[in-house]
């Protein structure tokens, strides 16, 4: 959205967009958002958390009645670390990571991930034909899903 909303914009906008997103039993929201250092950014920082708030608040429809949570926020950074994407504060492109998953799971006897065989050349062409943008936030979503697993779940480091 471009220029300056209410809360009651944003929480209508976000509203309508998890309306049209499938029912799932958990959602990894990507944590990203300025350095708690730079107080200047406070503002920035601000509109992050409370638009992170609204996201728990509307997809953990259930935490009322059963207490358990539906939402849990990653790190930008923690999954670039776990993947040993990161050039000082900044992350790189998984590119690289996720084109050597995909190999893995056909060469290697026992992968890391396990992709259907019969889906691994369409992933790769899925990825080399989308367009730039997009296909970085194919890359980045894989690999927040893959940390996530490994890091809670399976409580394992790379």
């Amino acid at each position: 959205m471009k220029g300056t909303y209410l809360s009651s914009v944003y929480l209508e906008e976000i509203s309508s967009v998890i309306s049209k997103m499938p029912k799932a039993d958990f959602y990894v929201l990507e944590k990203t958002g300025p350095s708690f250092q730079n107080s200047s950014l406070f503002p920035i920082l601000l509109h992050f958390h409370i638009m992170e708030a609204m996201l728990y608040a509307l997809l953990n429809t259930t935490f009322t009645q059963d207490g358990h949570h539906q939402v849990l926020s990653m790190n930008r950074n923690a999954v670039g670390k776990h993947f040993e994407l990161m050039i000082g504060d900044t992350r790189t492109s998984g590119k690289e990571v996720v084109k050597q998953l995909l190999s893995e799971s056909v060469l290697k006897e026992e992968p890391r991930v396990c992709f259907p065989l019969d889906k691994i050349v369409h992933y790769r062409q899925m990825f080399s034909s989308t367009e730039q943008y997009r296909v970085e936030e194919l890359y980045d979503s894989l690999l927040q899903a893959i940390a996530f697993y490994e890091l809670a779940v399976f409580n394992t480091e790379s």
